[in-house]
């Protein structure tokens, strides 16, 4: 005879008044418990990749100072144009190629920025493409 045989026979036990929660809403109860908060964001960003700039050689800075001086001398007629450029990760090193396609509103030569009528402001030193479009 085992320490348990008096109870182990006894049917469970169901309410009368409600109906047995399934083991879906149970589970659900202790769903929101994280034993390690900003676990899972740790492991998401560490995760995330990011890519590495590339230097320009000096045939592409050579296309891109002249790009950068059609538009200084096309201001007024508001360039279009298409933008690569490499965009930094504010939480690793590293960062992304992004491109933009817009209307150049100003190129501030003082910080070294593109301005486009949008409002978005890209560093000069982080472009690695310019191709304009018209005329």
């Amino acid at each position: 005879m085992s320490k348990y045989d008096d109870i182990i026979n006894i049917p469970r036990w169901n309410p009368k008044t409600h109906r047995r929660m399934s083991e879906y809403d149970r589970a659900a109860q202790f769903a929101p418990f994280a034993a390690l908060t900003g676990y899972d964001a740790m492991v998401s960003e560490k995760a995330r990749l990011t890519d590495t700039k590339e230097e320009l050689d000096e045939e592409q800075t050579l296309a891109l100072n002249d790009a950068l001086s059609m538009i200084v001398e096309r201001i007024n007629e508001h360039p279009k144009v298409s933008v690569t450029w490499f965009k930094r990760d504010t939480r690793k090193k590293g960062g992304a190629y992004q491109e933009k396609e817009g209307t150049v509103r100003e190129v501030d030569l003082t910080n070294r920025l593109v301005i486009f009528r949008e409002g978005d402001r890209i560093p000069m030193d982080d472009i690695a493409s310019i191709t304009l479009f018209g005329n």
